[in-house]
């Protein structure tokens, strides 16, 4: 058991909690559309795994029309007329949004029974104002990122203190990845591939690192007769099936952690380096971290393994990446080829992406060990859900109990 009252590691409040004895009706609020293919995956991985019945409503309105209109509306009634008993906000429905939830929707939820589970993640961002949301909704639960040793420092509102709080993973393998036809490496055209994004200055260290990755290892990789495909352009992107084409067609990916290593809790970071870039938009990262960003660097470790990992291991890319943790699933040299931050390894980097027999042997030792090994399958989810609903359950039969 958690040594913080109701503050658990995923797998360690699956271990500690029973099953319910019979299915209950749960909404889960999400959208399904939303561009990134792990949402969906997470999404379908509550659905198709937990042991209740599980229905998905998207209370985002689809059309202009149904915005003026306000439909179509979602209640927390089935189609039988009958009250879910559980209601799952997913990250993918931002309560702080209007468009996402709506007045009607948010009075609902506020006035709803049941029992009420947040998932988030990116929970560096308007940190108080959706801590003040959650406990204007009335949330039971909520699904976070953050290391359980953290989670009643980042959520340390009074009101919060008997909500439960467990620790999971941004995402886990789908089944659709498991069994993949992936090409042997020596058949693979490109040796690195990658596919970046740019982050805004106040999520500190850890994001930036993540901004200024394609144009490092272009300036220490290139030109070592390597066939390489990296860009952080937007119009780079690659969506849908064609992204499993491309994870597919490099003998090895560029790889690090999620996250961020600023949590801005009342936004003010995000707001001072928001006008100060607007008056000096030359300024450099360096310069804006000093004058604004130092004295909160660090205030929360946030990094984890993303599920783009997963989808590495699945298709047999090796990944190399800055060393980390990675949630204590990765290890260095075992499952991915380790970069030096300074690239004083590059030389040893790019000697091994030449080498087609180690990067097989890589690719197959990481897949057994994390994706056929079935540890961190998407079944993992639906148990974590379950298990968060019956401790849940179990609560709110004793706190009946005492007031009875």
């Amino acid at each position: 058991m958690s040594e913080n009252r109701h503050t658990f590691e995923m797998e360690e409040l699956i271990s500690s909690t029973g099953k319910g004895d019979e299915p209950l009706r749960v909404l889960l609020l999400a959208n399904e559309g939303y561009t990134a293919g792990c949402c969906a995956d997470y999404i379908r991985a509550i659905r198709n795994n937990s042991s209740h019945e599980v229905t998905v409503r998207n209370p985002i309105p689809t059309s202009r029309l149904d915005k003026l209109l306000g439909r179509p509306r979602v209640g927390l009634k089935d189609e039988q007329g009958r009250d879910y008993d559980v209601v799952i906000i997913h990250y993918s429905i931002c309560i702080l949004i209007r468009d996402y939830v709506p007045r009607y929707l948010r009075k609902s939820l506020r006035a709803f029974k049941g029992i009420k589970i947040q998932v988030i993640q990116d929970e560096y961002r308007w940190v108080n104002r959706m801590m003040r949301e959650m406990i204007h909704l009335g949330i039971d639960g909520i699904l976070s990122l953050v290391d359980k040793d953290k989670l009643e420092r980042v959520y340390h509102l009074p009101e919060l203190k008997d909500v439960l709080k467990v620790s999971s993973l941004a995402g886990y393998v789908s089944n659709e990845w498991v069994g993949l036809d992936a090409p042997p490496t020596a058949s693979r055209s490109k040796h690195l591939i990658y596919r970046g994004n740019h982050l805004p200055y106040w999520l500190g260290h850890a994001a930036r690192e993540k901004t200024t990755l394609t144009e490092r290892c272009l300036e220490n990789l290139d030109g070592r007769d390597l066939v390489i495909d990296l860009s952080s352009d937007p119009k780079d992107r690659i969506y849908g099936e064609d992204w499993l084409g491309f994870m597919q067609s490099g003998k090895a990916v560029v790889g690090l952690e999620g996250g961020a290593s600023i949590f801005d809790f009342d936004e003010s970071a995000e707001k001072e380096v928001s006008k100060f870039l607007s008056e000096n938009p030359e300024a450099t990262y360096e310069q804006v971290h000093d004058r604004f960003l130092s004295p909160v660097e660090g205030n929360v470790d946030y990094r984890m393994i993303t599920p783009r990992s997963f989808e590495s291991i699945a298709t047999k890319t090796v990944q190399v990446g800055y060393e980390g943790e990675y949630s204590g699933i990765l290890r260095a040299r075992e499952h991915y080829i380790p970069l030096k931050r300074d690239f004083s390894n590059a030389n040893e980097v790019c000697g091994l992406l030449k080498d087609d027999e180690y990067l097989q042997k890589m690719a197959d030792h990481a897949y057994r060990d994390v994706i056929a090994s079935g540890k961190f399958g998407e079944e993992r989810l639906g148990l974590g859900i379950d298990s968060m609903i019956e401790y849940l359950v179990n609560m709110k039969k004793d706190s009946f109990h005492r007031s009875d």
